[in-house]
């Protein structure tokens, strides 16, 4: 009897754990740069930065059991994109969405660009473009949604998105993102389009 009270437990506990790995959505935040690679840079506040500082708070809203947010850096050292990638895939995600700061020479150019994979998901990723433009701030304007075939869109094996999240080049948009209130805000956003996106494997 005790035997069979036993195994009747761990076959519960097994059915039981593999609904939560089936019901539960790992995202993860590609933290761009880090280290030697500061990214794009203004004065002295650098790329890599600003993007730890946005993904550590988008981990820090999360408070959903049936969501996994993890970040592929949580300080600031360089990792190769090859690397990256295979951490990426490790994860087994439902979703990866790189996060980038953009500059350009012209102080006039301002605004966030979303960029998707290029293959077999990118329907797929083009929903959860959507639901960050449906999400974003109103303070930094939308450029433009593109397909890309950047590395570590290609080589991921989730839907993806890449996202600019506005010009460190543009006095408005730089404010904004240097502002605790904006880091919040677009933090905010990024978490209300991946814990509410439908995408799940």
């Amino acid at each position: 009897m005790k035997k069979v009270l036993s195994i009747a437990f761990v076959t519960a506990l097994f059915l039981s754990l593999s609904f939560v790995q089936k019901t539960k959505k790992v995202v993860v935040l590609d933290v761009s740069h880090g280290g030697t690679d500061n990214g794009t840079r203004q004065g002295d506040f650098f790329e890599k930065d600003i993007v730890l500082s946005i993904a550590n708070k988008i981990k820090d809203l999360n408070k959903d059991k049936k969501l996994e947010i993890v970040l592929s850096r949580e300080s600031d050292h360089f990792i190769t994109l090859t690397d990256k990638v295979d951490f990426i895939n490790s994860q087994n995600p439902s979703i990866l969405l790189s996060l980038h700061i953009n500059n350009t020479k012209s102080s006039k150019v301002n605004g966030y660009d979303i960029h998707v994979k290029e293959n077999f998901l990118t329907e797929e990723s083009l929903l959860i473009a959507a639901v960050l433009e449906s999400q974003f701030p109103a303070e930094i304007r939308k450029r433009k949604v593109s397909v890309e075939r950047f590395f570590i869109l290609k080589n991921s094996n989730c839907p993806s998105a890449l996202l600019e999240l506005g010009y460190l080049s543009n006095a408005k948009d730089r404010a904004y993102l240097l502002s605790e209130k904006g880091q919040w805000k677009i933090a905010q956003a990024i978490y209300k389009a991946v814990k509410f996106s439908r995408i799940q494997l």
